[in-house]
């Protein structure tokens, strides 16, 4: 009985088993979980409808049926693809080929071994368009063929001198990124984002290289000559410049000096002037002022002499009037008689002094034969009084 029950608990037990393990196989066929990670975005496939449309962002997704269902990653990260002539431990580990930098041809024919580093990543939004027609190899099949055909067409347009160093290598960098990044270019429209694109070098045969290095050389002993010819030519010019703005400032001074000669001069000749003019004036002024004083002495003078005469006119007039009057008084009879007696007071007062001689022909009646005819005849003006001066007689001594 014992037996039995055991046997019986072991094959319950073994069927219990089998059970779990068929449903965990169930489970396991049925149910998938998938986890897409942070710096990832999914693509998922299905055997009823195919690649769905839409890429997955990172998460966990759980799918059933699982075993119809698959989920393809991509990483979103920036990528580093290489093309250089270093062994994997020599730097950063990238996709690409070692030993594989890359070979074009110059201009003039010479070999260019152009060693290069791309760092790209896929566009989110074309992830699905990737999965649909490259899916795997992604560098090798998109990334690779662009930038070969891009580098072969710019390197070849320069020649190596160019595009060794400097400037030329420069620009020969900027032109490849440009290409690369072109948002209407071939990489963009397919998903593929270049961020960065860097020339790590380019080796050249090392006789040319001698040759470029004996050109740069020669060059930069050229650029020194230029730069030493232009900085004598600046310090000339510095120099002439110098003697220009002397020669100006002299210049200046010499006519600013003859401005203020001329001024003083002006000023000198306005001050005579205006010395002159006011000598003139008090010429003038004195002359007028000598003028004013003779004419007030002339009218002085004239009308003193007018008063004089003025009064002179008056006396005569009064005497004249007093005469008059006098005659008048001897307007009766006897007139002459009385002028008779005057002339002969007259003329008793005019001999009164005469001394010495008389003329010896002349006597009391030389003008006449009497006293009354002599002075009849003075009266009447047919005999003039006889002047002792004419007659020759002389004077009595005084």
């Amino acid at each position: 009985m014992v037996s039995n029950s055991t046997n019986k608990s072991v094959w319950v037990l073994s069927g219990l088993g089998a059970v779990v393990v068929i449903l965990l196989v169930l489970t396991l066929i049925l149910f998938k979980f998938e986890t897409v990670h942070g710096n990832q975005i999914g693509v998922l496939e299905t055997w009823s409808g195919g690649v769905d449309q839409n890429p997955y962002p990172s998460r966990t997704y759980f799918l059933f049926p699982g075993f119809t269902q698959t989920m393809f990653t991509y990483p979103l990260s920036i990528q580093v693809f290489v093309m250089n002539d270093k062994s994997e431990g020599q730097g950063e580990i990238a996709e690409g080929r070692e030993q594989d930098a890359y070979l074009v041809q110059s201009s003039e024919g010479q070999d260019m071994h152009i060693s290069l580093n791309v760092q790209w990543r896929i566009d989110p939004a074309k992830v699905v368009e990737i999965h649909k027609t490259v899916r795997e190899h992604i560098t090798e099949k998109m990334l690779r063929p662009v930038v070969m055909r891009v580098v072969k067409d710019r390197a070849t347009s320069r020649n190596a001198i160019e595009a060794y160093s400097g400037k030329g290598l420069v620009e020969l960098q900027r032109d490849i990124f440009k290409d690369l990044t072109d948002p209407n270019g071939e990489l963009r429209q397919r998903g593929i984002i270049v961020e960065n694109f860097v020339i790590e070098g380019i080796r050249l045969d090392p006789k040319y290289i001698g040759e470029i290095t004996e050109r740069q050389v020669a060059t930069q002993r050229k650029l020194k000559a230029d730069e030493q010819t232009k900085a004598a030519q600046a310090e000339a010019l510095r120099a002439e410049a110098e003697a220009q703005a002397d020669l100006k400032r002299r210049v200046v001074e010499a006519e600013r000096d003859k401005q203020v000669g001329i001024l003083n001069a002006e000023k000198e000749a306005r001050q005579k002037i205006l010395s002159a003019e006011a000598a003139k004036q008090q010429v003038v002024l004195a002359a007028e002022a000598n003028q004013q004083k003779l004419v007030l002495d002339a009218t002085g003078t004239r009308d003193a002499k007018l008063l004089e005469a003025q009064g002179i006119l008056a006396v005569g007039q009064a005497e004249a009037e007093a005469q008059k009057l006098k005659l008048s008084a001897y307007a009766v009879a006897g007139p002459d008689a009385f002028v008779k007696i005057e002339i002969a007071k007259a003329f008793a007062m005019a001999h009164q002094n005469v001394k010495g001689y008389l003329p010896m022909d002349m006597n009391i009646f030389t003008l006449g034969k009497n006293f009354s005819e002599a002075i009849n005849k003075v009266m009447n003006g047919n005999a003039p009084l006889p002047n002792p001066a004419e007659t020759g007689s002389p004077t009595a001594p005084q």
